[in-house]
């Protein structure tokens, strides 16, 4: 029981110090389209006498296209919500590149995250820039070509991309200087389309620069002593 109860412990903590989910809507939705996605996983921590593995932060977005190039989302943090932090993200994502034939494409993605603590009425606010390429593929084995021809909308899409947050308190919580004012983080993922579903994986190198040493957690990193790794799934429903 006390290992159960040091496990929850620390996702409280770690709710405070990063709970950033997976990359929005890498190629945008078409216009007038709208989506809902549920998200879980976060940062791969070692928790003494439980396990290795990711935090289960969970999330809810709601996505809508404006036009074929721009989706505009928001997102809550269940799981925050849970430990009294009232955490939501919004943001806007744009394609600013497509192949003639839209196998490839490179979007960017402005927004923000918040988090108020009701117990104790912190409030946090970070801004976030990501950018993304992307390349589409049939997992069907149906010739790509054909594929975007036919008006069937069931390429699946493999991506990478660079992402960042932008810390703006000067100091920590017990008067410390803040050191880190900016926060990247590497994407890689993969989603599995049918005409209505989405599957989303992701790979998330987080802080990958930044030592991970003589913290309040123990991050499993593939950088080694730098950072943490994320890993996310999600389900994302279109309509």
């Amino acid at each position: 029981m006390k290992s159960i109860f040091n496990f929850f412990l620390i996702i409280g903590v770690l709710i405070g110090l990063n709970s950033c989910g997976p990359a929005r809507f890498v190629e945008p939705l078409r216009k007038y389209q709208n989506a809902i996605a549920l998200d879980v996983g976060g940062p791969v921590i070692s928790v003494p006498d439980v396990a290795t593995t990711p935090i289960p932060f969970s999330s809810i977005t709601y996505g809508r296209g404006i036009t074929n190039k721009l989706t505009i989302h928001g997102s809550w943090y269940t799981t925050a919500a849970i430990f009294g932090v009232a955490q939501i993200g919004a943001g806007a994502t744009y394609g600013i590149w497509k192949s003639k034939r839209n196998k490839h494409g490179i979007s960017t993605m402005l927004g923000f995250n918040t988090a108020i603590d009701v117990f104790e009425n912190n409030f946090k606010f970070w801004p976030q820039l990501d950018a993304h390429y992307y390349f589409k593929y049939n997992h069907k084995q149906i010739n790509q070509e054909d594929l975007l021809t036919s008006g069937r909308k069931v390429s699946n899409l493999l991506y990478f991309g660079v992402g960042t947050w932008y810390e703006l308190d000067r100091t920590k919580a017990h008067g410390e200087r803040q050191q880190t004012l900016v926060i990247p983080m590497l994407n890689f993922g993969h989603d599995l389309n049918w005409s209505r579903w989405t599957l989303k994986t992701e790979l998330k190198l987080i802080a990958p620069f930044t030592s991970n040493e003589n913290l309040v957690v123990d991050y499993f990193s593939l950088t080694g002593k730098n950072g943490a790794t994320g890993v996310y799934l999600g389900l994302i429903r279109k309509f």
